[in-house]
């Protein structure tokens, strides 16, 4: 299972429309962090690659007008992943609330943006990832199976 995850566009569409071209045969599915739908940032993308696009989101905080959770929680390949923008647990600072929500579910992943700088970390067993901000063409890759994890941030 591979998942693409981009956060923070803020209405740079050429990026994540690069960005999804570049991985739309390799990736089952795109995660968005945030900061990207306002602006309809996948709106072009959504209709170019259809149903091929299997696209996830969350709200982040400059998504005023979107209906979708600030958060959300699921399982995909055996691993349980917590997504969210982070704005709502204080990312620029540190990310022990995170962490601790992460913990609190039993998370193996814990994607999120908001900060604009790529990071990735395994705390505990739990993995942290940030993809930075699309508006650079920064994007995280994730490989799951029911043995491993893979992470790697890219650049455009």
């Amino acid at each position: 299972m591979r998942l693409t995850a981009i956060s923070d566009s803020h209405g740079r569409k050429g990026n994540v429309f690069d960005i999804i071209e570049k991985n739309i045969e390799n990736t089952d599915y795109f995660l968005c962090l945030g900061d990207c739908r306002n602006n309809d940032d996948f709106e072009d993308a959504m209709l170019y690659f259809g149903d091929k696009l299997h696209l996830i989101s969350v709200r982040g905080n400059t998504d005023w007008s979107l209906a979708e959770p600030e958060e959300r929680e699921f399982k995909l390949s055996g691993k349980r992943i917590l997504m969210c923008h982070g704005h709502t647990y204080n990312v620029k600072a540190t990310y022990l609330s995170l962490l601790r929500r992460a913990r609190n579910i039993k998370a193996d992943i814990a994607f999120f943006g908001h900060t604009h700088q790529p990071h990735i970390s395994c705390e505990n067993g739990i993995y942290i990832v940030n993809p930075g901000t699309a508006s650079l063409g920064y994007y995280s890759i994730v490989d799951i199976n029911s043995e491993k994890i893979e992470c790697r941030n890219l650049k455009l």
